[in-house]
């Protein structure tokens, strides 16, 4: 067991970034097996799969992970990962500990928001992509995008104490993720008035309905897209966008990307 020092991962690092106001953007990258004990590392961090994938364990708990998949680790938590498959590439966000108090958020703040995992991996790509950019507006930038996450954090809490058609809504739209139901659709459904969904969807969900789908959509392509089995068109339509022009700029307004870009991830 041993603990890796800040910035430090098990992979090669691709790519780093350090807004030297507390946030490092990390990109590792594993092509041969690493060192598979228990480890931790100096500070929390949130990790998105890129490619591949591992077997990720912690004391309590243990989880297959693949691209799209998005982990949060305490800072000197311990875990370890086996079976990892190559080539596999993580971007990591790193976050020190004087930065939480700056933003009044802690880590369990942050660990809660991962499970608004669409929301928060949007962020984690558009800070990626400012490390890209690496211009002189990067680092506050990073810091802005970062603050966010508490706003995934409050609409969870929202919507835990929500009323049960909230969470039917939720499954609902999910399980439709790849249609364009509207307000009257989804009403008579559930059998609420649509004006109780418009009025209430922002409060519990933390956007509009059209921007909900969007994410789910696009959280959806995500895995796809990295696949290389279809192309963009073919995408676009499996994900119920009208073309692929209508996919293209929707996929580049939540991440930050082009799809084209962020296939060569």
């Amino acid at each position: 067991m041993y603990e890796l020092e800040k910035e430090k991962y098990l992979g090669n690092t691709k790519k780093s970034f350090n807004t030297q106001q507390g946030i490092a953007v990390v990109e590792t990258e594993y092509q041969n097996k690493v060192y598979e004990g228990w480890h931790s590392h100096n500070n929390a961090h949130i990790t998105l799969f890129l490619k591949g994938g591992t077997t990720e364990k912690r004391k309590n708990f243990s989880e297959t992970v693949g691209p799209g998949s998005l982990l949060f680790y305490h800072s000197d938590e311990l875990h370890l990962n086996q079976n990892t498959l190559f080539p596999s590439r993580n971007i990591n966000i790193e976050i020190e500990e004087n930065l939480l108090k700056d933003l009044q958020l802690s880590e369990a703040v942050i660990e809660k928001s991962v499970q608004n995992s669409a929301f928060t991996k949007f962020l984690i790509l558009k800070i990626f992509k400012e490390t890209l950019t690496s211009d002189t507006f990067s680092a506050d930038t990073i810091t802005m995008l970062f603050s966010q996450i508490s706003n995934a954090q409050n609409h969870l809490e929202r919507f835990e104490k929500s009323p049960f058609w909230v969470k039917s809504l939720q499954e609902l739209l999910n399980d439709c993720w790849n249609e364009n139901p509207n307000l009257q659709d989804l009403a008579t459904v559930l059998n609420l008035n649509p004006i109780t969904i418009s009025k209430h969807f922002p409060k519990y969900f933390g956007c509009t309905l059209g921007e909900y789908m969007r994410r789910i959509k696009i959280n959806r392509s995500l895995s796809l897209i990295q696949s290389h089995e279809s192309n963009l068109t073919q995408i676009a339509l499996e994900c119920g966008f009208a073309d692929q022009s209508h996919f293209i700029r929707t996929f580049k307004s939540q991440t930050g990307f082009l799809p084209k870009q962020f296939q060569k991830l």
